[in-house]
């Protein structure tokens, strides 16, 4: 027994001493060929380490490359071996589940591709489909569409059929993640008629499946898994293990449940053998097990299963009932983890455990918040948002459920820091993005940053115009801006890598909590009242906040009933010359009123500041009726405007965060007014434009731009050096396929391409049609003009919800610049140029319909520094005007006035 014990130990030495002098040899090598210079060899050694033990552990044998690699590929053979590392590296990273990380070392084999010309290599094979199928996987559709579009574009001039239909069924998967089943279709079925494979028609059935299940045409999704099973001659797993999850989810559909969770328990077991025990594919099934354990109302095993589903994803998660949840710190970027943990949430409701529910529903925005810092564009963090709405709608919800039983305000702060974390989150980003990097010195890499940007949203714009040519678009100019757009957003991705590593504190984190005690202590400076809205599927929540008062959340059923009251009020304003409001002033009044009712039932405060949000971003609240009348005289009736001074903001979040940015010391002013006389460019002539302008300088000094110098390189060239920009011209919202623009002289600015300027304007006048108007995109806002300015860095506006008249356009901005030079304070200046208005005796009554004066709106801080100033001059002469009446007081009494 002894011997056998020595003989043991023996073994275990000897194969530690070979291992070290193994490991010694290497170590040895690697030392040499650094020596040598050997940069190609260098690299291949470390590859062949790793192949040997391809482990996690492992993995640091690839860190130790990228530090130790002592200069840069010199020649064709050295840029190859290095392309070689970045997509070992990039592939054995996606093996292990660290996406994000792969995503980096794809792009940075992509970029030695193109800038090295290594057209030897199959880099579509090997790099795009894969660092594609990334992007797709973590919701960035976009960076996704381009990829795949490259490939399909090499595909075809290299006559590439399998990758061909490769690129088309790839392209057809981001399809289907976006929604766009009917494209996803026509892609896949372009896919079929290319193949004679049998497995790969077997594959591309299986996904027309799927997207005929999203189209609820269960029928035909079954028709074509039949066609799958039949055509997959080599029982290729993974396409049974779809077909079978596809099949369950039909039955799902038909709520044939019992058949649907044999189906998917087939599924299953196959998922296991073809992707491994700890794979999220298998993690996607339990979910969806477990959601038909939810419809059976067998909750107890639902939660049983989604907590397997976790424990799939993470190895280490050992609950010890389906009660516990999972710590946050075993997440990562991966939707499957917060699918599962919003069917938990879901569950808990049902059992009446209100807590629980939002325990798991915060959860699940960790997981998104993980989700966000991955993407690289702004459309899919928009995406995202969208996603996130019916999560926050649900704890809104149990936050009112809540209040309404326990009478704890709590909840109602708590329902406001859901509907807060679901308002122009990506739009806050930026802003807090732009004013960290203004608090660090001059740095080089953000000109560069700044300049890829800016050629990329050129590039965007030009996609948007040949893209409204349709049938005469040309396809070859498309491909070659998509190309652009890949290889800048590429070198965007690298940088922006090196900005972090460099700069930390950039990596911007989703805001701490905004409070109710914070809203008082910083935005109610003079007695305002905050309102904000959260319109959600179901119901409209109301949340307000005074100083001292009582915090209050009104519930309203979003109903039929309720919507065409809203439908039928924006409906009055939408004729662009403003006749269905003049020719229906009882219908105007009574819809005005209802709403008004509807929407306040509390008391308002002289100030008030308004955060819209959905539909309610389009309605002029200021020409809302607060009392039922017969008068159809526009100047007389009771607007709310006669009560109250609105302003409105994207959200608290952003009006807080412009309290950190230090303010213009002065106004100076910039003025475009192209007029387009003679109807230039096919363009209306603006016959009071020129008349604005004289009004304008009449009252402040600045640049005033006319004609042909109001044109889009001036406003290039000099907007970054004024405070206040105003453009009057024309501008359009846009619709679901054109993009908001608005008019210089000589060309059109698209939204696409204001998302690159670098603006530090402190007022932005828009005195334009529609520049607060623009396709919705809930939780974030109106796709419009003035976000779009925002975005790029303006802190306030004053912006169009309809078609407004240029005449009456001019009187009220005229009045605008005359108030504001008075006070300082820009909503009080609109504010009161709108009464003006109504109370001008040389405005005929008939031209005083809200059309003509309520469509302007100011969106941004309260309180400027300018009105500060102005109060504190006037709380010092109040003083001194005190202090001289007490002491005349004092010598009158004691008889010694003279």
């Amino acid at each position: 027994m002894l011997n056998k014990k020595i003989t043991l130990l023996f073994f275990i030495f000897s194969i530690i001493v070979a291992a070290q002098k193994t490991d010694e040899r290497f170590k040895n090598r690697i030392k040499l060929l650094k020596q040598q210079d050997n940069y190609s060899e260098y690299i291949y050694v470390h590859l062949d380490e790793f192949a040997k033990n391809p482990s996690i552990e492992n993995l640091s044998i690839f860190k130790s490359v990228q530090s130790n690699l002592w200069r840069v590929s010199s020649n064709k053979k050295e840029s190859t071996a290095l392309l070689y590392f970045y997509v070992n590296y990039a592939f054995q990273l996606k093996q292990f589940g660290f996406i994000n990380q792969s995503i980096l070392q794809y792009e940075n084999a992509y970029a030695v591709y193109t800038k090295n010309h290594l057209s030897n290599y199959n880099i579509i094979e090997y790099c795009l489909k894969p660092l594609a199928n990334n992007y797709t996987r973590l919701g960035d559709v976009d960076r996704a569409e381009d990829i795949l579009k490259i490939t399909i574009d090499k595909a075809q001039k290299k006559n590439k059929t399998n990758q061909l239909i490769a690129g088309y069924s790839n392209l057809a998967i981001v399809y289907r993640t976006k929604g766009a089943y009917t494209n996803a279709v026509t892609y896949l079925k372009l896919g079929l008629k290319l193949s004679n494979n049998s497995q790969i028609k077997s594959r591309l059935h299986s996904d027309l499946a799927i997207n005929y299940l999203f189209l609820d045409n269960i029928e035909q999704a079954k028709k074509d898994i039949q066609l799958s099973i039949k055509l997959n001659i080599e029982n290729e797993v993974s396409i049974s293990t779809r077909n079978f999850i596809t099949l369950g989810n039909c039955f799902f559909s038909e709520k044939q449940f019992d058949t649907a969770l044999i189906t998917f328990k087939k599924a299953l077991k196959l998922a296991k053998i073809v992707f491994g025990k700890n794979n999220r594919e298998v993690a996607k099934i339990y979910n969806q097990i477990a959601a038909v354990y939810k419809e059976q109302q067998q909750y107890k095993k639902a939660l049983s299963t989604y907590q397997k589903s976790l424990s799939t994803l993470f190895p280490k998660y050992n609950p010890v009932s389906e009660f516990e949840d999972p710590l946050a710190t075993y997440f990562y970027s991966e939707n499957t983890i917060k699918e599962a943990l919003d069917g938990r949430a879901t569950i808990f409701i049902q059992l009446n455990n209100y807590e629980k529910a939002l325990k798991n529903y915060d959860l699940a925005f960790k997981v998104e918040d993980k989700l966000r810092v991955t993407y690289l564009t702004q459309n899919a963090k928009l995406i995202q948002q969208q996603e996130n709405r019916n999560r926050s709608e649900n704890c809104i919800e149990l936050c009112y459920e809540m209040y309404q039983k326990m009478n704890n305000s709590d909840w109602i702060e708590k329902g406001f820091q859901y509907a807060e974390q679901s308002k122009s989150v990506v739009l806050l980003e930026e802003k807090e993005t732009s004013f960290l990097k203004s608090i660090i010195k001059k740095d080089s890499l953000f000109d560069v940053e700044e300049s890829l940007n800016l050629k990329k949203t050129q590039l965007n714009k030009s996609i948007v115009i040949e893209e409204l040519k349709g049938e005469n678009a040309s396809i070859k100019l498309l491909a070659n801006f998509i190309e652009q757009r890949n290889e800048i957003s590429n070198e965007l991705q690298l940088l922006n890598q090196k900005i972090q590593l460099k700069y930390p504190i950039l990596k911007v984190q989703k805001n701490s909590l905004i409070t109710f005690k914070e809203i008082e202590a910083k935005l109610l400076l003079n007695n305002e009242l905050f309102i904000e809205f959260f319109d959600g599927k179901r119901n409209i929540y109301v949340f307000s906040v005074s100083k001292g008062k009582p915090k209050n959340l009104e519930k309203i059923k979003k109903d039929d009933r309720f919507n065409l009251l809203v439908s039928e009020f924006l409906n009055l304003f939408s004729d662009s010359r403003g006749t269905d409001l003049q020719n229906n002033v009882p219908k105007y009044t009574t819809l005005g009123f209802k709403l008004f009712i509807k929407l306040f039932n509390f008391k308002l405060n002289k100030n008030t500041i308004i955060v819209p949000d959905g539909i309610f971003s389009f309605i002029p609240f200021d020409a809302l009726i607060t009392e039922e009348t017969t008068i159809t005289n526009f100047e007389k009736l009771p607007y709310l405007i006669n009560e109250i001074s609105i302003s409105y903001a994207y959200s608290a979040a952003i009006l807080l965060q412009k309290n950190k940015i230090i303010e213009t010391k002065n106004d100076t002013f910039i003025g475009f007014f192209p007029v387009f006389e003679d109807n230039h460019r096919n363009l209306s002539e603006l016959n009071y434009t020129l008349q604005e302008a004289k009004s304008i300088e009449n009252t402040i000094d600045g640049n005033f731009l006319l004609k042909a110098n109001a044109s889009k390189s001036n406003f290039n060239k000099y907007a970054e050096d004024y405070s206040i920009i105003h453009l009057s011209t024309h501008a359009s919202a846009g619709d679901f396929y054109v993009p908001p623009a608005i008019e210089f002289y000589n060309e059109t600015l698209y939204l696409p391409e204001i998302y690159g300027y670098n603006l530090q304007t402190d007022l932005l006048v828009l005195s334009a049609c529609e520049t607060g108007l623009g396709t919705l995109r809930k939780g974030e806002g109106a796709m419009s003009l003035a976000r779009g300015f925002s975005y790029a860095g303006v802190k306030n506006l004053l912006v169009s919800l309809w078609k407004v008249n240029d005449k009456s356009t001019e009187k009220l901005i005229s009045d605008f610049y005359i108030n504001y030079k008075k006070s300082g304070n820009k909503a009080g200046a609109l504010h009161n140029s709108k009464l003006s208005y109504i109370d001008n005796k040389t405005i005929s009554a008939s031209k005083k319909s809200p059309y003509y004066w309520a469509s302007f709106v100011y969106i941004g801080d309260v309180t400027s520094i300018d009105d500060k100033d102005f109060r504190f001059v006037w709380i010092f002469i109040v003083g001194i005007v005190l202090i001289m009446g007490y002491f005349l007081l004092k010598n009158v009494k004691f008889g010694r006035n003279t």
